[in-house]
Protein backbone atom coordinates (compact mmCIF):
# COMPACT_ATOMS: atom_id res chain seq x y z
CA UNK A 1 0.00 0.00 0.00
CA UNK A 2 1.10 3.11 -0.94
CA UNK A 3 2.68 5.75 2.07
CA UNK A 4 -0.36 8.68 2.42
CA UNK A 5 1.32 11.69 0.42
CA UNK A 6 -0.37 14.36 3.00
CA UNK A 7 -3.05 13.94 5.53
CA UNK A 8 -5.71 16.64 7.29
CA UNK A 9 -6.67 15.53 10.66
CA UNK A 10 -9.51 17.46 12.81
CA UNK A 11 -9.13 17.17 16.75
CA UNK A 12 -9.87 18.69 20.08
CA UNK A 13 -7.48 20.26 19.96
CA UNK A 14 -4.09 20.71 17.74
CA UNK A 15 -1.54 18.34 18.98
CA UNK A 16 -4.25 15.40 19.35
CA UNK A 17 -4.89 16.17 15.93
CA UNK A 18 -0.93 15.96 15.04
CA UNK A 19 -0.62 13.11 17.47
CA UNK A 20 -3.14 11.36 14.83
CA UNK A 21 -1.51 12.81 11.96
CA UNK A 22 1.33 10.82 13.03
CA UNK A 23 -0.56 7.44 14.00
CA UNK A 24 -1.41 7.35 10.22
CA UNK A 25 1.46 8.46 8.53
CA UNK A 26 3.65 6.13 10.62
CA UNK A 27 6.29 8.95 10.62
CA UNK A 28 7.99 10.73 13.80
CA UNK A 29 7.39 14.74 14.30
CA UNK A 30 10.57 15.80 13.04
CA UNK A 31 9.95 14.17 9.63
CA UNK A 32 6.99 16.24 8.91
CA UNK A 33 5.55 19.36 7.83
CA UNK A 34 2.50 20.66 10.01
CA UNK A 35 -0.18 23.58 8.72
CA UNK A 36 -2.52 24.73 11.39
CA UNK A 37 -5.30 24.93 9.12
CA UNK A 38 -8.47 26.25 11.74
CA UNK A 39 -7.46 27.12 15.67
CA UNK A 40 -11.11 27.17 16.85
CA UNK A 41 -10.07 25.69 20.06
CA UNK A 42 -10.18 29.07 22.47
CA UNK A 43 -13.91 29.37 20.94
CA UNK A 44 -15.11 25.88 22.12
CA UNK A 45 -14.75 24.92 18.32
CA UNK A 46 -11.92 22.19 16.95
CA UNK A 47 -8.37 22.24 15.69
CA UNK A 48 -8.09 21.13 11.55
CA UNK A 49 -4.14 20.32 10.78
CA UNK A 50 -2.53 19.55 7.53
CA UNK A 51 0.30 17.28 7.84
CA UNK A 52 2.90 16.42 5.01
CA UNK A 53 5.94 14.05 5.53
CA UNK A 54 9.15 16.66 4.05
CA UNK A 55 10.25 13.66 1.34
CA UNK A 56 6.88 14.66 -0.15
CA UNK A 57 7.62 18.49 -0.09
CA UNK A 58 10.91 17.84 -1.16
CA UNK A 59 10.08 15.47 -4.08
CA UNK A 60 7.21 17.98 -5.54
CA UNK A 61 9.06 20.81 -5.22
CA UNK A 62 6.84 22.50 -2.40
CA UNK A 63 9.38 23.07 0.04
CA UNK A 64 9.39 26.89 -0.13
CA UNK A 65 5.17 26.53 -1.15
CA UNK A 66 3.64 29.89 0.24
CA UNK A 67 -0.43 29.88 1.05
CA UNK A 68 -1.84 32.44 -0.94
CA UNK A 69 -3.40 35.33 0.96
CA UNK A 70 -6.68 34.52 2.24
CA UNK A 71 -9.60 36.50 0.97
CA UNK A 72 -10.77 38.99 4.19
CA UNK A 73 -12.70 37.77 6.98
CA UNK A 74 -16.02 39.79 6.04
CA UNK A 75 -16.33 37.46 2.90
CA UNK A 76 -15.27 34.07 4.86
CA UNK A 77 -17.73 34.93 7.45
CA UNK A 78 -20.12 35.71 5.04
CA UNK A 79 -19.29 32.52 2.84
CA UNK A 80 -19.69 30.33 5.87
CA UNK A 81 -23.15 32.12 6.85
CA UNK A 82 -24.67 31.12 3.46
CA UNK A 83 -23.62 27.53 3.61
CA UNK A 84 -24.82 27.22 7.03
CA UNK A 85 -28.16 28.45 6.13
CA UNK A 86 -28.56 26.67 3.13
CA UNK A 87 -27.31 23.72 5.14
CA UNK A 88 -29.63 24.76 7.69
CA UNK A 89 -32.90 24.62 5.41
CA UNK A 90 -31.55 21.36 3.96
CA UNK A 91 -32.01 19.62 7.20
CA UNK A 92 -28.48 19.49 8.37
CA UNK A 93 -26.80 21.05 11.45
CA UNK A 94 -22.55 21.08 10.82
CA UNK A 95 -19.78 23.05 11.11
CA UNK A 96 -18.64 25.59 8.94
CA UNK A 97 -15.20 26.28 8.44
CA UNK A 98 -12.80 28.21 6.13
CA UNK A 99 -9.32 26.87 5.33
CA UNK A 100 -6.49 27.49 3.29
CA UNK A 101 -6.61 26.15 -0.47
CA UNK A 102 -6.09 22.40 0.69
CA UNK A 103 -5.16 21.06 -3.08
CA UNK A 104 -1.63 20.78 -5.13
CA UNK A 105 -2.99 23.43 -7.29
CA UNK A 106 -1.85 26.62 -6.71
CA UNK A 107 -4.31 29.59 -7.30
CA UNK A 108 -2.83 31.88 -10.15
CA UNK A 109 -2.40 35.36 -10.98
CA UNK A 110 -5.90 35.21 -12.76
CA UNK A 111 -7.92 33.20 -10.49
CA UNK A 112 -11.19 34.80 -8.55
CA UNK A 113 -10.56 35.87 -4.74
CA UNK A 114 -11.22 31.87 -3.52
CA UNK A 115 -13.11 30.94 -0.16
CA UNK A 116 -12.23 27.20 0.61
CA UNK A 117 -15.06 25.65 2.91
CA UNK A 118 -14.98 22.33 4.52
CA UNK A 119 -17.97 21.23 6.27
CA UNK A 120 -17.80 18.76 9.19
CA UNK A 121 -21.14 17.04 10.91
CA UNK A 122 -23.59 14.27 11.59
CA UNK A 123 -24.65 12.89 8.05
CA UNK A 124 -22.48 15.10 6.25
CA UNK A 125 -21.03 12.61 3.98
CA UNK A 126 -24.72 12.11 2.58
CA UNK A 127 -23.89 15.83 0.64
CA UNK A 128 -20.85 14.12 -0.87
CA UNK A 129 -22.96 11.73 -3.43
CA UNK A 130 -21.80 9.26 -5.87
CA UNK A 131 -18.42 10.77 -7.48
CA UNK A 132 -19.14 13.95 -5.35
CA UNK A 133 -22.31 15.03 -7.89
CA UNK A 134 -24.03 16.86 -4.71
CA UNK A 135 -21.57 18.14 -3.48
CA UNK A 136 -20.58 19.37 -6.85
CA UNK A 137 -24.39 20.31 -6.86
CA UNK A 138 -23.83 21.89 -3.34
CA UNK A 139 -21.23 24.14 -4.22
CA UNK A 140 -23.09 25.71 -7.91
CA UNK A 141 -25.49 26.33 -5.24
CA UNK A 142 -23.29 28.35 -2.61
CA UNK A 143 -21.86 30.41 -5.63
CA UNK A 144 -25.00 31.72 -6.93
CA UNK A 145 -26.32 32.63 -3.66
CA UNK A 146 -22.63 34.46 -2.28
CA UNK A 147 -22.17 36.49 -5.60
CA UNK A 148 -25.42 37.93 -4.86
CA UNK A 149 -24.25 39.53 -1.81
CA UNK A 150 -21.11 40.14 -2.87
CA UNK A 151 -20.15 42.81 -5.22
CA UNK A 152 -17.16 41.52 -7.01
CA UNK A 153 -17.09 37.76 -8.01
CA UNK A 154 -15.75 35.07 -5.38
CA UNK A 155 -15.53 31.72 -6.41
CA UNK A 156 -16.20 29.25 -3.26
CA UNK A 157 -14.78 25.29 -3.23
CA UNK A 158 -16.70 23.36 -0.90
CA UNK A 159 -15.17 20.31 0.96
CA UNK A 160 -17.02 17.79 3.33
CA UNK A 161 -14.72 16.39 6.18
CA UNK A 162 -11.56 16.83 3.53
CA UNK A 163 -13.43 14.42 0.87
CA UNK A 164 -11.90 16.16 -2.03
CA UNK A 165 -7.93 15.84 -0.25
CA UNK A 166 -8.75 12.47 -0.09
CA UNK A 167 -9.84 12.18 -3.69
CA UNK A 168 -7.20 14.13 -4.73
CA UNK A 169 -4.51 12.22 -2.70
CA UNK A 170 -6.24 9.11 -4.30
CA UNK A 171 -5.84 10.72 -8.22
CA UNK A 172 -2.05 11.26 -7.26
CA UNK A 173 -1.12 7.70 -6.51
CA UNK A 174 -3.17 6.82 -9.53
CA UNK A 175 -0.98 9.14 -11.53
CA UNK A 176 2.01 7.60 -10.39
CA UNK A 177 1.39 4.31 -10.34
CA UNK A 178 -0.04 4.71 -14.23
CA UNK A 179 3.33 6.24 -14.90
CA UNK A 180 5.26 3.69 -14.07
CA UNK A 181 3.52 1.38 -15.78
CA UNK A 182 3.76 3.74 -19.66
CA UNK A 183 7.85 4.20 -18.28
CA UNK A 184 7.91 0.51 -18.01
CA UNK A 185 6.09 -0.55 -21.25
CA UNK A 186 6.09 2.43 -23.49
CA UNK A 187 2.65 2.43 -23.97
CA UNK A 188 0.18 5.30 -23.53
CA UNK A 189 -2.88 4.34 -20.88
CA UNK A 190 -6.12 6.37 -21.00
CA UNK A 191 -7.70 7.26 -17.93
CA UNK A 192 -11.70 6.88 -17.53
CA UNK A 193 -13.45 10.21 -17.82
CA UNK A 194 -13.17 12.74 -15.16
CA UNK A 195 -14.61 16.42 -14.55
CA UNK A 196 -12.22 19.06 -15.07
CA UNK A 197 -11.07 19.40 -11.65
CA UNK A 198 -10.13 15.82 -11.35
CA UNK A 199 -7.87 15.52 -14.80
CA UNK A 200 -6.27 18.91 -13.99
CA UNK A 201 -5.02 17.02 -11.09
CA UNK A 202 -3.20 14.24 -13.09
CA UNK A 203 -1.41 16.70 -15.53
CA UNK A 204 -0.18 18.46 -12.19
CA UNK A 205 0.88 15.98 -10.90
CA UNK A 206 2.62 14.20 -13.74
CA UNK A 207 3.97 17.99 -15.48
CA UNK A 208 7.60 17.54 -14.31
CA UNK A 209 7.48 13.36 -14.86
CA UNK A 210 11.02 12.82 -16.58
CA UNK A 211 9.37 9.75 -18.58
CA UNK A 212 5.80 10.83 -19.19
CA UNK A 213 3.26 13.34 -20.48
CA UNK A 214 -0.44 14.18 -20.54
CA UNK A 215 -2.93 15.10 -22.84
CA UNK A 216 -6.91 15.42 -22.50
CA UNK A 217 -9.17 14.11 -25.25
CA UNK A 218 -13.00 14.04 -25.33
CA UNK A 219 -16.01 16.09 -25.36
CA UNK A 220 -18.07 16.83 -22.43
CA UNK A 221 -18.85 14.51 -19.57
CA UNK A 222 -16.59 12.01 -21.87
CA UNK A 223 -13.26 14.00 -21.52
CA UNK A 224 -10.33 12.13 -20.25
CA UNK A 225 -6.57 11.89 -19.64
CA UNK A 226 -4.36 10.04 -21.58
CA UNK A 227 -0.32 9.30 -19.98
CA UNK A 228 1.91 9.16 -23.06
CA UNK A 229 5.65 8.09 -22.79
CA UNK A 230 7.24 11.38 -23.33
CA UNK A 231 8.00 12.40 -27.22
CA UNK A 232 4.98 10.17 -27.88
CA UNK A 233 1.99 12.40 -26.98
CA UNK A 234 0.42 13.46 -29.95
CA UNK A 235 0.63 17.33 -31.04
CA UNK A 236 -1.61 19.33 -29.03
CA UNK A 237 -4.55 20.78 -31.58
Amino acid sequence: MAQKQVVEIQARTVDDAVRLALEQLGLPREQVHVEVLVDNVAEGGEALVRVTPLHVLANSGNATRTAPPRVDPQTEALVKQVVRELLSAMGFTCDVMAVDNPSIIELGPNDPPTVFIDIFGPRAGMLIGRRGEHLAQLQYLVNVLVNRRLPQWTRVILDIEGYRSRREESLINLAQRVARQVARTRRPVTLEPMPANERRVIHVALRNHPDVTTRSSGEGDQRRVTIYPRGMAPADG
